[in-house]
């Protein structure tokens, strides 16, 4: 038998049987879209009125708050547990598969809207309008939800204050006007990842907070739910957006 002819014979005896085994599989591997969302974490701080960015002392950060308090935070930690992508149609929701567990996220480390690897998931093609982000002490339990350690100044006043929360807080962030004024958007025709960056304002965590009075736990918690509710927001990409003054 010439080769032609052997490879013919074999060709047909394979592909009755693939129709037969793996018809709906197929069918649905070529109706399927999906695409894969890399998400990033970062942190930043909010501008002045005249859009100047927190200072760094080395891995010291200083900045005036409110209340007319200089801040200089020595460490600072948030610890994310978990992320969601959530469709607009209210349809399955996708979790992210986290690289390494929870991260927690060193913000003296790194200047801000330096971004680092949170984890990926596959999303079907889509519109997605929020996210569901999990702040928490860790798995194990041994960590902080929070972590903040510094001082305050104001005048002849120095406040050394450490805040620490372990509770367990779940963020809802709205992308659905990320991209030009529209949802998150996986393509049918997806041949890239795409990127989602997930930024928290540490700054907002001492807006209104007067030093000479020492906050309760209780007070302290109710901060650290307040800030992370609502200020955590996202963005297409890893590169820092273009933030407003604060209010």
């Amino acid at each position: 038998m010439s080769p032609k002819r052997r490879f013919s014979t074999i060709l047909l005896a394979v592909v009755p049987t693939l129709v037969a085994t793996t018809g709906c599989e197929l069918l649905d591997v070529f109706t399927e879209t999906s695409g894969v969302v890399d998400v990033f974490a970062t942190s930043h701080g909010s501008p002045d009125d005249e859009g100047n960015v927190p200072d760094r002392n080395s891995n010291q950060i200083i900045f005036v708050n409110d209340m007319g308090w200089e801040v200089f935070i020595d460490e600072a930690v948030i610890t994310t547990e978990g992320v969601s992508l959530e469709r607009c149609d209210g349809a399955d929701n996708f979790d992210v598969e986290l690289y390494w567990g929870a991260l927690a996220e060193d913000l003296n480390a790194a200047p801000d809207f330096d971004v680092t690897g949170l984890g990926g998931v596959r999303v079907d093609s889509g519109d997605y309008c929020e996210l569901l982000v999990s702040f928490g002490p860790g798995a194990e339990g041994e960590g902080s939800t929070v972590y903040l350690a510094g001082s305050a100044v104001n005048g002849d006043t120095h406040v050394d204050f450490v805040w620490q929360s372990n509770m367990a807080i779940e963020a809802t962030v709205d992308i659905s006007s990320v991209e030009g004024g529209e949802p998150f958007n996986i393509s049918s025709s997806e041949n890239f990842s795409k990127k989602l960056t997930i930024t928290k304002d540490y700054t907002r965590f001492f807006s209104g907070v007067d030093f000479s009075a020492e906050l309760s736990q209780a007070e302290i918690d109710d901060l650290v739910i307040a800030t992370l509710d609502k200020d955590t927001f996202a963005f297409p990409g890893t590169d820092a957006p273009m933030m407003p003054p604060k209010p």
